[in-house]
């Protein structure tokens, strides 16, 4: 972006049209309100004293707006300056030129202290913003300790200077089309993850800001096309490591815990659940397990759920959110070794039912996407067995097919008429789980069509019937590229 003496591109940029993405449009209404909020608590800060009372009523009014925010977003508020641009929750702030000027301001006061980003988790309390103030306060005023701020240990909020690449390409990915949106996603997600647990392996138990930020994208994207997330599944079998059966967990689990709740809260910690739910294994395999998969001994495995919950309280500290995810971890992991450690809590509780969502979800791709020599299952068939586990929950299987389908995404299947096609998603029509969208892809004779044409077997026009599906495909013997039709339509 070029820059220039008063913003005006960045201005014009601002009034941009409407991104058709419901959270997304949230994040960018509501964010110049956080922005004001942010402002008048250091401008007052830097004003009066801490325990003044101006500076108090102005943290207690600021602490309504963020704590009510990050309820919205998913649980963590940030504000980053990457130059002349600021993101709010990774999004490009949309807001009027006096609010703007206002924002710019706190953007050159944090600059001062050598920071270019503030965070708040949806647990931060008036005090720690207000540790938050006197920290800043002076490092601003005193140049000799500039750096304070950075240095402060503050409760619930995070001050940093981030890297202008890793913020930059935010609004451009918000124009694009969902699938391109999600398959960035996904690929920064692998990547991502992938560093994470190579960390893990090695003994370092420090959580990166940047797996929080995967957990709340994955949210807003399922907000905004749930069926181009789940397009994502077939993936699961070329993406087999930690890194790859956590993003894949993920996603999942969003998109069957959308059928009890759209609270973008609940969904963010479920999925950073998710993200994390592989750590005490792979602290326990080591550095082997990064590239190859690693079978523990039974003796050894005993200990997975335990040393899991207690990486998550080391990572994520004592807090009502990461207690939650601890929990939901521990209880996941031990879900899935029951035939070895008995029933959890000795039948005296229930688990959760995030954990139980947890556990169904990466039952499914375990057979979807086995780690070691196991053969896959089409996804019809790992449906079918994961309904046949002896400690598979009735209530969270349903909700499970409600999500992805009698016949899941990635299903190939051939129709009376002789002509072939991949499922993408469960029917609009919620009531009709056994009839997918699908996919044409090859007409009778087995010739691929140009343009594969998408159709929704549970919602025809009136007075149409569409053909009945006669038989599923196993993957292997398709006559086109599953991944290929699913991400761009083209069947390679």
């Amino acid at each position: 972006m070029r820059r220039t003496g008063r913003s005006t591109d960045f201005l014009a940029a601002c009034n941009a049209s409407d991104s058709r993405n419901k959270s997304l449009e949230e994040i960018r209404d509501k964010g110049a309100e956080v922005i004001l909020a942010l402002f008048r608590m250091l401008k007052n800060s830097l004003v009066h004293a801490i325990d003044n009372k101006a500076v108090q009523l102005t943290v207690k009014d600021s602490h309504t707006i963020i704590a009510d925010f990050a309820a919205t977003v998913g649980g963590y508020v940030s504000i980053t300056y990457v130059d002349d641009t600021i993101f709010v929750c990774g999004q490009l702030l949309r807001a009027s030129r006096s609010i703007y000027e206002s924002a710019m301001e706190v953007g050159r006061l944090l600059r001062t202290c050598d920071a270019s980003e503030v965070s708040f988790t949806g647990e931060v309390q008036e005090q720690d913003m207000l540790d938050f103030c006197q920290a800043f306060s002076i490092a601003v005023r005193d140049p000799q300790r500039r750096s304070h701020l950075l240095d402060a240990k503050l409760a619930n909020v995070a001050v940093r200077a981030v890297e202008a690449s890793l913020e930059s390409k935010q609004e451009d990915e918000s124009n694009l089309p969902a699938m391109e949106q999600v398959l960035r996603a996904y690929a920064s997600a692998l990547v991502v993850m992938r560093q994470f647990y190579d960390k893990m392996s090695k003994g370092k138990t420090v959580l990166p800001h940047r797996v929080k930020r995967i957990a709340q994208r994955l949210v807003a994207l399922a907000a905004g096309d749930e069926g181009a997330l789940l397009a994502m599944l077939p993936l699961a079998n070329a993406h087999r490591d930690e890194a790859g059966r956590t993003v894949q967990t993920a996603i999942l689990s969003v998109a069957v815990a959308r059928r009890l709740t759209t609270n973008r809260t609940v969904l963010a910690q479920l999925a950073m659940a998710a993200l994390m739910a592989e750590i005490g294994r792979v602290r326990i395999a080591g550095t082997t397990s990064t590239e190859r998969y690693v079978q523990l001994a039974e003796d050894v495995d005993r200990a997975v759920p335990a040393l899991t919950s207690a990486l998550c309280i080391s990572t994520g500290g004592v807090n009502v959110q990461n207690a939650l995810r601890t929990v939901t971890t521990f209880e996941a992991t031990w879900l899935e070794r029951q035939a070895m450690l008995g029933a959890p809590y000795k039948r005296q509780m229930s688990p959760m039912i995030q954990s139980k969502i947890l556990h169904v979800v990466r039952s499914l791709l375990e057979f979807l996407a086995p780690r070691d020599t196991s053969r896959p299952l089409s996804p019809i068939d790992a449906l079918a067995a994961v309904s046949r586990a002896p400690n598979t929950d009735e209530t969270v299987f349903r909700l499970l097919v409600q999500a992805v389908g009698v016949l899941p995404t990635g299903t190939v299947v051939e129709f009376e008429t002789g002509e072939w096609g991949i499922v993408v998603g469960p029917s609009l029509n919620r009531g009709a789980v056994a009839r997918p969208r699908i996919k044409l892809v090859t007409d009778r004779s087995g010739q691929v069509f140009a343009k594969p044409k998408e159709i929704d077997l549970g919602a025809p026009s009136q007075g149409r019937r569409f053909p009945r599906i006669t038989s599923i495909i196993e993957p292997s013997r398709a006559r086109f590229n599953v991944t290929s039709v699913l991400l761009d339509g083209a069947a390679a």
